[in-house]
């Protein structure tokens, strides 16, 4: 008897093959750009000097570091912690948080998103055989990932990610679709498909995660926008002129008139750097002395020293001032986050009031990057019961923490009134979360209420006597149930 074996094909249909190099076309058009707002975030970039007021080549010499596109991404990124799914429980959504340690992995994503204007998300079954989770959620980067996006479902219709080794060369391509998932080697210099996951899901396994995408541009938006480059690039060029200006204000530059140059040890017969050594040890010097002078007709002339007065750093301080309040009001963040702060402290209330519209663009994040996030929720039900519950489903919805960051008093405050109204119950989950505690706390108190409960059963039982106790088991279960003992 002969048994055929049919192998998946190793040849692109048309419509993949124009998938696959669109989402090439894609990748290789931001390169640039992308590799732009990462040295940005990095601290990488240069400022171009205009060439007037600094010699040239100070300016890499110097190499002056400003971190202020870092700080705008980061302090936003700072108050976006996801913390999961609610509506979640009987779909045990705690899981695949838990098994992909999405409280960190999450930040990478919100990082990209906030630098590049967008993230990515891949999700797909885990080797359990190596250690993975049953549901595999990886955070990929925006520099090597992409999608073809259909607006109207609001979803991928195909993805592409890439794997490049250390000169830059992609070595590895998985072309995600909605039915397949199709990976490519580069054998003998070129990317030839190498295998074929026929995974049927209907959907494709990439999320994308937008910030600050409007009608007009559905691509989303960098945090780093041109206003913040521009700042940075000035106070970069403000930076290197104060350096400069430190140096001749901390070794002031002195003129001989009518003086001979080999009093103070100069001459042309010398090198240039033994000049330059003469020459400071001049300016230097705690006394300079110069004997008298002749001229042609011998006599005497009169050596006049002239001092060129340094100007004070002042200017530039005020200027690197005047840009970081400029990108304060860019970024939406309070000026003092940028290292200039007043004598007096700000109240409280001018602190909240300072941080509003910076609070105001996290709860917009939450929002936006929730869609994705329940997206990765609803392809991990997809993957591994193999079908979603549409009502089921509906109850559930991303959770942040309060991006408003109160303080542990005021949050408690706030609970304590709440739960005295009663419209919140003391061990609600909403409570938990109101007054700052982690998923370990809240666990761990769940557990101890569990346990006092039993305990406080137990009790029951033991001081109930026997003439108390009913002589069938239902009546016992009645008088437990009667006492409040199920409830606790």
């Amino acid at each position: 008897m002969t048994i055929s074996i049919a192998l998946p094909t190793l040849k692109l249909s048309e419509s993949d093959a124009e998938s696959v190099g669109r989402l090439r076309g894609t990748l290789l058009k931001v390169r640039v750009r992308n590799a732009l707002k990462s040295d940005l975030y990095e601290s990488k970039r240069n400022a171009e000097d205009l060439g007037i007021a600094i010699p040239t080549g100070m300016d890499h010499l110097i190499n002056a570091v400003i971190g202020w596109p870092g700080t705008v991404v980061d302090v936003l990124e700072e108050r976006l912690d996801f913390q999961g799914w609610t509506g979640a429980d009987d779909l045990n959504l705690g899981d695949v948080y838990n098994d992909n340690q999405l409280a960190v992995e999450s930040g990478r994503g919100h990082l990209d998103s906030l630098i590049y204007g967008c993230g990515f998300q891949t999700v797909g079954r885990g080797d359990a055989t190596v250690g993975e989770p049953e549901i595999l959620v990886s955070v990929e980067s925006t520099e090597s990932c992409t999608v073809d996006w259909d607006y109207r479902l609001r979803r991928a219709k195909s993805g592409l990610s890439q794997t490049r080794d250390a000169h830059g060369v992609v070595q590895l391509e998985t072309l995600y679709l909605p039915n397949e998932t199709i990976r490519f080697e580069r054998v003998r210099g070129e990317l030839v498909v190498v295998d074929r996951d026929q995974h049927n899901l209907g959907r494709v396994p990439v999320v994308r995660t937008l910030n600050r995408d409007r009608a007009s541009d559905v691509n989303g938006r960098s945090e780093i926008t041109r206003a913040v480059e521009y700042y940075t690039y000035a106070a970069l060029r403000t930076l290197t002129g104060l350096e400069v200006n430190r140096e001749f204000y901390t070794s002031p530059k002195w003129s001989a008139i009518n003086a001979d140059p080999e009093v103070f040890g100069l001459s042309e017969d010398k090198s240039a750097a033994e000049n330059r050594k003469a020459g400071f040890s001049a300016t230097q010097g705690r006394l300079n002395v110069i004997p008298p002078q002749v001229n042609e007709d011998g006599e005497p002339v009169e050596v006049k020293l002239h001092q060129f007065r340094p100007v004070p750093p002042t200017p530039y301080i005020d200027q690197v001032k005047l840009y970081s309040q400029l990108l304060a009001a860019e970024s939406g963040m309070p000026a003092p986050y940028l290292g200039f702060v007043t004598d007096n402290p700000a109240s409280a209330d001018s602190i909240r009031q300072q941080e509003y519209r910076l609070v105001k663009r996290a709860e917009r994040r939450q929002t936006s990057f929730g869609l994705a996030w329940r997206e990765v929720a609803y392809l991990a039900l997809l993957l591994r019961d193999t079908a979603v519950d549409p009502d089921a489903f509906r109850q559930v919805t991303s959770k942040w923490r309060d991006a408003s960051t109160p303080t542990r008093a005021a949050a408690a405050d706030e609970a304590t009134k709440l739960i005295s109204a009663e419209v919140l119950p003391p061990d609600s989950v909403v409570t938990y979360d109101r007054i700052g505690l982690s998923q370990q706390e809240q666990a761990q108190l769940d557990r101890d209420r569990r346990r006092g409960g039993v305990a406080n059963l137990v009790g029951r039982l033991t001081a109930t006597t026997p003439a108390d106790v009913p002589a069938s088991p239902a009546g016992a279960a009645d008088q437990i149930v009667a006492s409040g003992g199920l409830a606790n």
